[in-house]
């Protein structure tokens, strides 16, 4: 009798065993060795099996790793667990150029005193990065790279991902980071299932592995067929280096990427780059360009860091994909500030992994620049793989005259008679619905008061259903006004009356956002000019004024003095120059901002303090007041990212330039910030020159 009882479980054993052998074959050794019916029937019998005994099952069985659902339309979690990181996940710097890949391998002979240190390139996946914790060979937690000091927590669902194994080959314990991504073929089965359900279609792969990734049901991600490859290896004792890390990855069960190569100079890396050019359209996986890492650990170390990226490794982004496609019209979009937008509405084209049909022309002289007319064929690209860019009209292609692009005299959302301002256009009128609804947007941004279940589709019904006409109705939301909306269901449907739904989630995620730092509020304002940065400087300068209490009169005691202030008061503050001031003091006077703020209050926001970020002391922006302007094409960094280093390096940031600006760091199309540090003159940088100056040793002066 004891024999029968033993016999299952020693076949659930062999199942178990030969399914992970087969999918490591399968998915790491790219060399299966059984045929796909031969492993369907593997999984057949170790599901009956396990249907008959369920005390068998761990969370490493292989049935873990697969689901169905009946819903593949799920969203993604509202919110998932947070965790902070052991060590920081940072953030690369990026190349462009075959120049500035030299530069960095200049920089990194330079940082050894002339040596030239050996090279590894890696092509670097279009996915989402992950990291993985192993305890003595069993993974125990998946968390997304998230600011680089927190991520969300994936496990449940990374778990899912057959090319992840839940054990290493070895009992060790270790951190492993790498990419995960979904195939082309994946991506491809499912706009084609999606298109046939009548779903709409996912954008590119990345946003598709990203958003699988993040799914409440792990079952759902379970069916998107996600790939993984390991890159960085954390391990006591450390490999020696980064070529010696792959190998060792390899040899504990996870997949590489296949294409590195290491032993390489500047180069014959660069040659590397150029080989690859081409040769990754043949790739099965989206690949955006790649990375070169200094090889040795010990290079490494003597390297370091600048800011939150290693001088010891550089992000490589192959020259952008460029494509033609018709230009079908140009529309006009009204922004929160009253400024006029041209985009253009093109044929649907396919560019850089995605198919783009709108991108935008950023004002009218840019449109005259590039000599764009509506049926022109123009030449788009992605800036950076990323952001749709039309690069030109093609002129001889017309086969008749075309007439030129003007703007509208007038808006095209309240009829209000359009005004030119430097070199865009804007409408005067702050009643303007258009921009109504963009400050709202804005508002409940992730820079803002961070509403997060309150998406762009969500907020427009509310605003069309007259349920929401400013900022502080939000805070007022009830079921009944969110009951039959669009996804979010109905009260009267019994399924959804008990337990979370799309209503209670969205109800309960304002609640839970009730006490907003007070730079939150400042910013969901919507006052010209005045950003993030701008917001936090006047916020710390109102904690020096107000002192904090708790609950909610301190709030109600920060608008009062906010009233009170003139524009020579607020140009005392650090980084808020005189026109910035007035826009401030005439926003609590004679504008919208006192009043919206006080029914902010009265619909129960909460303004909490808000903890002043310390500079660096001695670094190499200490005593500068620093506005970023225009793309930073050669890093990727965003203006969130700059502000970041900036600050990181000793220096103050703020959002307009004024008297007061010591340094401006103009990307591409700098605009009307330039145009005003010139005319102050203030020192001008590149981004190249903000690289070097964050990477420079402090001068003390």
């Amino acid at each position: 009798m004891t024999a029968k009882r033993l016999a299952p479980a020693a076949r659930y054993r062999e199942l178990v065993a030969a399914i992970t052998e087969a999918d490591r074959r399968y998915y790491i050794e790219d060399a299966p060795t059984i045929t796909d019916a031969e492993y369907d029937a593997l999984r057949v019998e170790l599901n009956a099996l396990e249907s008959a005994h369920p005390e068998f099952v761990t969370p490493d069985s292989p049935s873990q790793r697969v689901g169905a659902s009946g819903d593949d339309g799920g969203d993604p979690a509202v919110k998932l667990t947070e965790v902070r990181h052991e060590r920081p996940m940072l953030s690369l710097a990026n190349a462009f150029s075959p120049e500035e890949v030299a530069a960095f391998a200049t920089s990194a002979a330079k940082g050894l005193g002339g040596r030239e240190p050996e090279l590894v390139a890696e092509l670097k996946i279009d996915g989402l990065a992950i990291s993985l914790i192993y305890e003595r060979g069993t993974l125990v937690r998946a968390a997304t790279r998230g600011d680089g000091t927190t991520g969300e927590d994936v496990t449940a669902n990374v778990r899912t991902i057959r090319a992840i194994p839940a054990k290493l080959k070895e009992s060790v314990s270790c951190e492993v980071r790498g990419e995960i991504y979904m195939p082309k073929t994946s991506f491809a089965t499912l706009n084609a299932e999606r298109a046939a359900a009548g779903l709409p279609l996912y954008a590119n792969p990345r946003n598709s592995a990203a958003g699988s990734l993040r799914q409440k049901d792990a079952a759902i991600t379970a069916q998107r067929n996600l790939a993984f490859f390991a890159y960085q290896l954390f391990e006591e004792p450390a490999p020696a280096a980064q070529s010696a890390a792959l190998r060792r990855l390899h040899e504990l069960g996870l997949p590489t990427e296949q294409n590195a190569r290491a032993g390489l100079t500047g180069a014959s890396a660069a040659s590397f780059l150029t080989e690859w050019v081409e040769k990754r359209r043949s790739l099965e996986y989206e690949t955006d360009g790649a990375v070169l890492k200094v090889d040795a650990v010990a290079d490494q170390e003597l390297l370091g860091y600048i800011a939150r990226s290693p001088k010891w490794a550089i992000a490589y982004k192959f020259p952008p994909e460029q494509v033609t496609t018709r230009l079908l019209g140009i529309s006009v979009e009204v922004g929160r500030t009253g400024y006029l937008t041209p985009v253009a509405e093109m044929e649907p084209v396919l560019v850089a992994g995605s198919t783009v049909r709108r991108a935008t022309l950023h004002n009218i002289d840019e449109i005259r620049r590039k000599d764009v007319r509506v049926g022109d064929i123009v030449v788009l690209q992605k800036a950076g793989d990323v952001i749709p860019e039309v690069v030109r009209g093609i002129a001889e292609r017309r086969t008749s005259p075309l007439p030129e692009f003007s703007m509208p005299t007038h808006c095209p959302s309240c009829n209000t008679a359009v005004v030119r301002d430097e070199v865009r256009h804007r409408c005067p009128n702050r009643s303007c619905p258009a921009q109504n609804f963009e400050t709202l947007r804005y508002a409940v941004g992730r820079g803002a008061l961070d509403l997060e279940g309150v998406g762009e589709k969500l907020l427009a019904q509310l605003v069309e259903r007259g349920v929401v006409r400013r900022v502080g109705d939000l805070y007022r939301l009830t079921a009944e006004q969110l009951d039959g909306l669009d996804r979010m269901g109905s009260l009267s449907d019994g399924s959804r009356r008990d337990g979370p739904n799309r209503i209670s989630n969205v109800l309960g995620m304002i609640e839970a956002r009730r006490n907003r730092e007070l730079w939150r509020v400042l910013v969901a304002l919507g006052i010209r000019h005045v950003g993030e940065a701008t917001a936090k400087d006047l916020a710390t300068e109102l904690q020096r004024r107000v002192p904090p209490t708790s609950g909610a009169g301190w709030g109600r005691a920060v608008l009062a003095t906010l009233r009170s202030m003139t524009a020579e008061e607020l140009t005392a503050i650090p980084g808020v120059g005189a026109i910035v001031a007035e826009s401030i003091a005439s926003a609590f006077t004679t504008g919208t901002a006192g009043a919206a703020l006080e029914d902010l209050f009265d619909a129960g926001l909460v303004a909490t303090p808000t903890d002043a970020a310390s500079p660096a002391a001695g670094g190499p922006l200490s005593g500068h007041v620093v506005v970023v302007t225009g793309t930073l094409t050669s890093t990727g960094w965003s203006r969130r990212e700059a502000q970041d280093r900036i600050v990181a390096a000793g220096g103050a940031v703020a959002d307009a330039v004024t008297a007061k600006t010591t340094l401006l760091v103009a990307g591409e199309k700098a605009g009307s910030k330039r145009a005003a540090a010139e005319k102050l003159g203030i020192q001008i940088i590149d981004e190249a020159g903000f690289i070097a100056l964050l990477g420079a040793e402090p001068s003390g002066g």
